[in-house]
């Protein structure tokens, strides 16, 4: 220790060694989506039962399992919720293509779930893998 106190180029040599030896590498950027974005909006539907908890609901579990498969296939652009709201913004050719990615989801015609699709326009490029415009 006494070595580094004396030595300032040798103390800016292992600080700079340990700065860059332990550094966080960012993380991978991914790609921007290949097509439109839309907005599938899952609300509560007609048969959903609020006593019960969402794990409980009917066809909660091949709903999740649908999402799994869509994001597995790269047709998930990023998944959230609010309040009792989910959000999954999807990439598609177009509306009807982005509908037809949740017709395997049986929660919708069960009733669990009710389903609305909307075109998803960013406003605030460089968000969500789209990328920023050049300077």
């Amino acid at each position: 220790m006494t070595l580094l106190r004396t030595s300032p180029l040798l103390a800016g040599l292992v600080l700079s060694f340990a700065s860059v030896l332990f550094a966080q590498t960012p993380p991978p950027a991914t790609a921007p989506p290949s097509g439109p974005l839309y907005a599938a909006i899952f609300k509560t539907g007609p048969k959903w039962d609020p006593a019960k908890a969402p794990n409980e609901q009917p066809f909660f579990k091949e709903h999740s399992a649908n999402l799994a498969k869509l994001r597995a296939a790269g047709a998930i652009v990023i998944g959230a919720r609010y309040a009792d709201v989910g959000l999954v913004v999807v990439s598609a050719a177009n509306e009807t293509a982005a509908r037809a990615l949740f017709e395997a989801d049986p929660s919708l015609g069960a009733g669990t779930f009710a389903l609305e699709v909307h075109r998803f326009s960013v406003f605030y490029p460089g968000t969500l893998g789209t990328p920023a415009p050049p300077k």
